[in-house]
């Protein structure tokens, strides 16, 4: 019915589409990379500091959840980023590092070059995997002719 108004295509505003793709990517991506990546991590940060090997279905379970749920909401800033500032899609990406960036160090206690080491990496990864599951290859493609 936008069409018929006579408004752009591009100028209309989103739907409910990118955040729920958003959520779903984000959730998906921090299954994988903060919940699963993160346990390892984990385990290798306990190994480090002499720690018996070992761990529990329940923990681990609940840390991939968390992962999954961490990485809901990242999708959803994710997509927040490209809503508001969807005409100058770099900066969305770099507001949207900064913000993963400032949760990242927050969520380390204490921050130290380990945790660093093994924890950066996973949201590093998360948030380029996000940022190129976002658009379909076609539109990348596209853009750049």
């Amino acid at each position: 019915m936008t069409a018929s108004l006579g408004i752009p295509h591009a100028a209309r505003r989103p739907g409910w589409a990118p955040w729920v793709r958003g959520a779903l990517l984000g959730a998906l991506l921090g299954l994988t990379f903060l919940g699963i990546g993160g346990r390892i991590a984990m385990r290798a940060i306990a190994t480090t500091q002499g720690a018996p090997t070992g761990f529990s279905v329940g923990g681990t379970f609940t840390v991939i959840m968390l992962g999954a749920v961490s990485g809901l909401v990242a999708g959803l800033l994710y997509t927040a980023s490209r809503v508001m500032l969807r005409r100058h899609p770099p900066l969305a990406r770099i507001v949207f590092g900064g913000v993963l960036l400032a949760i990242t160090l927050r969520g380390l206690n204490p921050v130290d070059t380990t945790r660093l080491l093994l924890f950066l990496p996973l949201f590093v990864v998360f948030g380029v995997a996000l940022d190129r599951l976002w658009e379909p290859r076609s539109d990348r493609t596209a853009a750049i002719r």
